[in-house]
């Protein structure tokens, strides 16, 4: 049921941006700054990966619905367009789960000196009927032919497809590589004997990313690659995932509304969309690669989303630029120096944002009306809950109120120190796609992986490209700056030695001739190929 909250018509919107729908659910949201801005939510410990997992189940069960995946923002009656308000089910997928990521008796029967088969499958079942009894088993042993370490092995197999499989989770928010709907799992907890929506890691993030291809002009072309290379087409991962899981339904979980984006369009919705379409049609290129270089690539755009609204929100035409140390060391690297500082200023935006967003709020003629008087406080906090979802500290005695600017200064302070915040998505996040190097005494910079320039490279390179016109493809398109010339392209000036830049450049061009997709055929000419590329 959806559950309709006056607050969210009310909420003090930032610019340029929709209106929060009814059916929101900002009950919850203790201080909506971040989220109007931002949209609800970029969350830190929801990975890249977790993100994409989050997107397609929403693209499967639209899919399943014989819906159109993305239809694009509708209109009110005046002509303006409206936010999207859908609701999406998961499969819980329960006996898989529990399979790959509870079960410890098959591998400790497994390891043991092979006896009578037989004996294996009565001693894992009675063992599962006993522990799990709602969790029958005995399919298992039809369809493995009565081999139990043939399924055994299953398990191991299947349980290598895990992402994330460092960190210390519970078995019910622990995720495969979504290679097919059998692979699918909802994040939900345990709650007296049945399983609910939990949202510990999944906190809409892919939710956000959904919506912004939605809102994209390429998402018409978008929508039949998506449904061939990850909805419908045959992986053996898949097959086997549909071995091991029951024929019989065993429940889902819904979602009642999706996350709030606040800009209907930005180019960045286009161009994520973009490398989304070049990627998929990538048909050679196999499908888990696929995958991974949409992980890397749609964090890539999130990061650059952050900034880019936060220039927006601050007035700022164009957002600083990202400078890329190629080098991957401190040491004697003025292009070091960069990446750092490019990274502190992206680090900086989001509150800068935030500002702003409640600098607007204090100069509006609601707020400035508001005296000092007791009524005039007690205005004031009632309407920082309406506009905010904001509270000061209860107190038995109104006249304790402090004044309108005493409680607008503790609601943005309050801001700045929220945990999880937008900031703090963008490190994490960062660092997970391999944007972003840390080192003792070294401190924190922008130098990308291999991973991600293999991501960028495949994104966008069809046709040879002159080494040239790849690195002014990279400013265009992400604002990413390796040599002088595209130091100078961003603001007329180059931020470090040109040596240091020229030989940052020559650097890039080395590691991507180790990965294969340099082809050099003169001391002046280089060209950036792309192998899975097919006419």
């Amino acid at each position: 049921m959806t559950i309709i909250t006056a607050a969210s018509a009310d909420l003090w919107p930032a610019r340029d941006a929709l209106k929060v729908p009814e059916s929101q659910r900002v009950h919850s949201v203790k201080l909506w700054c971040e989220f109007g801005v931002f949209g609800l939510s970029l969350y830190d410990d929801q990975t890249p990966w977790f993100t994409l997992i989050e997107l397609i189940q929403i693209t499967a069960h639209l899919r399943e619905q014989g819906k159109i995946i993305f239809p694009g923002l509708s209109k009110d009656e005046a002509g303006s367009p409206m936010h999207e308000a859908l609701s999406y089910d998961v499969p819980v997928n329960t006996s898989l789960r529990h399979l790959l990521f509870r079960d410890k008796e098959v591998g400790r029967l497994a390891s043991q000196p092979s006896g009578d088969p037989a004996a294996l499958w009565d001693r894992w079942l009675d063992h599962a009927v006993r522990e799990f009894p709602n969790l029958p088993f005995a399919y298992l042993k039809a369809r493995f032919e009565a081999d139990f370490m043939q399924m055994a092995e299953a398990i191991d197999l299947l349980r290598s497809a895990e992402v994330e499989k460092f960190g210390a989770r519970r078995w019910t928010s622990r995720h495969l590589v979504p290679l097919g709907r059998s692979m699918l799992f909802p994040d939900v907890k345990e709650n007296a004997g049945d399983f609910v929506l939990d949202r510990r890691f999944f906190q809409r993030t892919g939710e956000l990313l959904y919506l912004m291809l939605n809102r994209s002009t390429r998402r018409a072309e978008l929508e039949p690659l998506l449904i061939d290379r990850l909805l419908v087409a045959e992986c053996p991962w898949d097959r086997l995932a549909r071995r091991l899981r029951p024929d019989r339904d065993e429940g889902k979980v819904t979602s009642t509304n999706i996350g709030y984006l606040p800009i209907p369009h930005m180019e960045r919705y286009d161009r994520l969309a973009e490398d989304w379409i070049s990627l998929l049609t990538l048909k050679s290129l196999p499908v888990e690669d696929c995958l991974d270089a949409l992980m890397r690539l749609s964090g890539l755009h999130e990061i650059l989303y952050i900034v880019e609204r936060a220039a927006h929100e601050t007035g700022r035409v164009t957002p600083p630029p990202l400078a890329l140390d190629l080098s991957g060391t401190a040491r004697n690297n003025p292009v070091f120096a960069c990446a750092t500082e490019s990274y502190k200023t992206h680090r900086s935006m989001p509150m800068r944002a935030l500002d702003a967003y409640v600098d607007r709020f204090a100069v509006s003629e609601e707020w400035m009306k508001l005296d000092d008087s007791l009524g005039g406080r007690q205005r004031a906090a009632a309407v920082l809950h309406g506009r905010f979802l904001w509270k000061p500290a209860r107190s038995s005695n109104p006249a304790q109120l402090s004044s309108p600017r005493d409680q607008l200064e503790k609601m943005v302070e309050a801001t700045r120190d929220r945990n999880h915040d937008v900031g703090s998505a963008l490190t994490a996040h960062a660092r997970r796609i391999g944007l972003l190097m840390a080192q003792r005494r070294a401190g924190t910079w922008y130098s990308p992986s291999d991973g991600l320039l293999e991501a960028l490279v495949l994104a966008n390179v069809t046709e040879a490209m002159e080494f040239g016109a790849f690195l002014r493809r990279l400013r265009e398109r992400y604002h990413i700056v390796v040599g002088p010339e595209e130091a100078r392209a961003t603001d007329g000036s180059l931020p470090a030695p040109m040596a240091a830049l020229k030989r940052n450049e020559q650097r890039l061009e080395e590691r991507l001739r180790v990965l294969g997709f340099i082809d050099r055929k003169s001391d002046d000419c280089a060209f950036v190929m792309n192998p899975f590329h097919r006419r």
